[in-house]
Order: structure tokens, then C-alpha cells, then sequence
């Protein structure tokens, strides 16, 4: 093992946590003396079953949601709430790990975020209903390691063919969430996204202490601290790189959270031509609805990160009027990454970076247009084929610049929606 990785490996399994004993984690450590795991039902430990009381089997299957879960890092501080969605808050801190549970209706739609809805009179969460975070369980770094390969582990299938056997699953993904995103937040569209991408491994998200407000100031806040929590994200990224033992590793990052990644990815190639190392970290690397400017990261990241990984795809749209309004506070001309349209920013030095302009697709008529990875079928539907390493020229996708980016079919979006956007232009 190179020094770089042994070092690497040192820092995640010897982690300090808050609430954990780092001289524990050098040893198999017993139940008693594992983090407590954080519920919305469980304030106790769980007593025995009552005579009569239904089995654990029978009770599940009357449970109307699958639950999903979630591998984290984060450097957000510990609020000392109890409660799943208020576990962590918006300081800085140090580096912890855990893993999350999350509920998936079974008649949750495909790029649905389920939450309760006064027009429907629901006035509490329901994980029959909507999408929830359950629980949040912090862990130490062994315990995260081992609960995480294994995870990845049980997701590879075989198959027998004429060629021989293939392998299925066995992966991951690391989401890296943007501007104005919770812990809560953060978690429950990981999950989503897993479940709409019938995803067979680990999903893992990273969440940097967002100030959750929508305010100047709170973006202003929240650039800062997305320069502040490179190197945590660095080595975050990187252990599960080395450590995980996942078939394949892709990253996924929305709007700001595109800044965290391209920093991180910046101090990884560094390392990897330091020790003369050729071979990519990563298969996927996706920047969705990027906010960053575009000319920076033309000329001064693209250049440097390119060989982390096996291919890029950033996502783009004309329809953003998120990145329409972050153009505005960053002295307006300075163009964003993730604009599309005649803003689309192309690489004709990089074959491996793909642009696709998601401009056409359908979205919400009252939304901004900016989670659209997430919340449109159709993106979901080809990143799952970005996973699967499909080239963009067999995804249905429309040429344009002569093959330097690609469009999504138009899917007839209303024309009230695109008038309405069209006045923000």
C-alpha cells in the first residue's frame, strides 16, 4: 500500500466522532459501546414483545415503504436534538461518519421528493407517505468501513451467459448537495435518487454545513464554507475510493456542491501525479446544475481534474433561473456552468466531459428549475444509463456543435412555463 493511501486509511479508521472513543475503534467493539442510534420512535431501548404481539416479519410486511439506507460524511456540528431532522446543524466542525435510514413509499413516483401536503390534510410525516428521514446513526470509522463493504458486498448479483459470468452492482455513489440544503434535505434526496435509479450498491452523501436560508447572506456564508471543507470532502472522497471496495465509484454534485467536488477532485489529481498514478479514482463524475463560473472552471479546473476520473457529464439548462439569479450576484457577466441554451459551455479539448442541455425537459411550472437531476424522470433515466457507461451518442440524446454536446429530446414542455421563465431571461 503507498504511503498517500496508508495514510488515508489511518485518518478514516482512527477517526475521532463526537460521542465515539477512537480507542475503541481499534477493536472489535461491543454492542453497548456502539454510537446510539437516533429515531423518530426510539427514545428507549426496545423492550421485549409482548406476549401476543405480532412477529417482526408480519409486522413488516404491513409497512407500505422500503427503507433506504444512507452512508454520510459531514462536517456540520452536533445540535444535541434528539430528532433525526435536527441532528445535525449548519456550523462547522470536524469530520464524522454514520449512516441514516430513509423511507420510500411503495407508491412513491419516480423523481418525487413525498412530503406532507395541507391540501391533502397531512400534518405530520408518514413513511408509508412520504419520503423521511428515520433515523441518523453516527459510527466510528471501523464501524462505518465495515457496515459499508458489506452493504456493497451484498449488492453484487451474478449472472451465467454464453460469454461467461457477469457481475452486477457492487458499487457506490457519493451525492454532494448544493446551496440551501439540510442534513435532512441532503439525506432524503440521496435516497430518492438511489431508488430511482434502482442503484445496486452503497449510496453515500457528503454534507457540508449549508446555512439552510435562501438569503444573499446565507449564500455568501455558503460560499465560504464550501471553500473552507475541501480538504474534509478530500479525504472523505478519497477513503472510500481506496477503502470501500466497490466495483465501480461515481460522483454526483448539484449546483453548489459542484465547487466542493471540483476542489476535492483538483487535490486529488494532484496526489495522483505526485505518485505517478495513471489509473482513474472514478468511473462517473456527474455535475449537475453546476454554480460555478464557467470560464474558471474552463480554463483552470477541467484542466486538472480530467484524469480522476473515466468520463464527465455536466447537466445543463436555459430554464435555471436559480443559476439566472446566482449570474446576478456574481457580477452578472460572469457566466455559470450550468447555464444552457446559447450560454452552453462545450470542452473541444476533452473528450471525456460530456455536455448535455437539459433546457427541454419538463419541470415544474412553479419551481425554479434547478433539481432537475433529481426530479425529472428523463435525467434520471439517462444518468442511470451515465452509470452503466453507455456512450452519449446511444442514449437518445440530440446532437449539437457537431458532437461537442448533446440535448434531450424536446418533451413538449407547456408553453405558459416556458413564457413564465422566458421574463427572467
Amino acid at each position: 500500500m503507498k504511503v498517500p493511501q496508508l495514510l488515508i486509511s489511518l485518518a478514516l479508521l482512527g477517526l475521532m466522532l463526537p460521542g465515539c472513543d477512537s480507542a475503541k475503534d481499534s477493536k472489535s467493539e461491543p454492542d453497548s459501546e456502539k454510537p446510539p442510534r437516533v429515531s423518530q420512535t426510539e427514545t428507549a431501548p426496545p423492550e421485549a414483545e409482548a406476549p401476543g404481539s405480532p412477529p417482526e416479519k408480519e409486522r413488516d410486511k404491513k409497512e407500505k415503504h422500503e427503507t433506504i439506507r444512507v452512508f454520510y460524511g459531514t462536517d456540520r456540528n452536533l445540535t444535541g436534538s434528539s430528532k433525526p431532522k435536527e441532528f445535525f446543524g449548519t456550523k462547522r466542525s470536524t469530520l464524522s461518519l454514520g449512516f441514516c435510514d430513509v423511507s420510500i413509499p411503495k407508491d412513491h413516483q419516480p423523481g418525487e421528493l413525498e412530503s406532507p401536503s395541507i391540501w391533502k390534510l397531512e400534518f405530520r410525516e408518514n413513511p408509508d407517505k412520504h419520503v423521511v428521514l428515520k433515523a441518523v446513526t453516527p459510527s466510528s470509522g471501523t464501524h462505518f468501513l465495515t457496515e459499508l463493504r458489506k452493504t456493497i458486498e451484498d449488492s453484487i448479483e451474478t449472472e451465467k451467459t454464453s460469454d461467461g459470468i457477469i457481475r452486477r452492482g457492487g458499487e457506490a455513489f457519493i451525492f454532494i448537495h448544493g446551496f440551501n440544503n439540510s442534513f435532512e434535505d441532503a439525506a432524503r434526496r440521496t435516497a430518492q435518487i438511489a431508488y430511482d435509479l434502482k442503484f445496486k450498491g452503497a449510496p453515500l452523501m457528503y454534507s457540508w454545513p449549508s446555512q439552510e436560508s435562501s438569503s444573499i447572506w446565507a449564500y455568501k456564508e455558503d460560499e465560504r464554507t464550501a471553500q473552507w471543507c475541501e480538504e474534509n470532502v478530500t479525504l472523505f472522497v478519497e477513503a472510500i475510493a481506496h477503502e470501500s471496495g466497490a466495483r465501480k465509484i461515481h460522483l454526483i454534485a448539484h449546483s453548489m456542491g459542484n465547487r466542493v467536488l471540483s476542489r476535492a477532485l483538483k487535490n486529488i489529481s494532484q496526489k495522483l501525479e505526485l505518485t505517478h498514478q495513471d489509473q482513474p479514482l472514478f468511473n462517473e463524475v456527474i455535475l449537475t446544475a453546476p454554480d460555478i463560473d464557467a470560464q474558471v472552471f474552463k480554463d483552470s479546473i477541467a484542466p486538472h481534474i480530467v484524469q480522476t476520473a473515466d468520463r464527465f457529464t455536466i447537466y445543463s439548462s436555459s430554464e435555471d433561473l436559480a443559476l439566472k439569479a446566482s449570474r446576478v450576484v456574481n457580477s452578472f457577466w460572469h457566466q455559470r456552468l450550468g447555464e444552457g441554451g446559447s450560454y452552453l459551455t462545450v470542452f473541444p479539448k476533452y473528450k471525456k466531459i460530456n455536455v448535455v442541455d437539459a433546457s427541454d425537459i419538463d419541470t415544474n411550472l412553479f419551481a425554479l428549475g434547478h433539481s432537475y437531476h433529481a426530479d425529472s424522470p428523463t435525467v434520471l433515466s439517462d444518468v442511470r444509463l451515465v452509470f452503466q457507461g453507455i456512450p452519449v451518442n446511444r442514449r437518445n440524446l440530440r446532437s449539437l456543435l457537431q458532437d461537442l454536446a448533446w440535448k434531450f429530446q424536446s418533451s413538449g414542455n407547456s408553453l405558459l412555463g416556458r413564457a413564465i421563465r422566458g421574463t427572467f431571461r
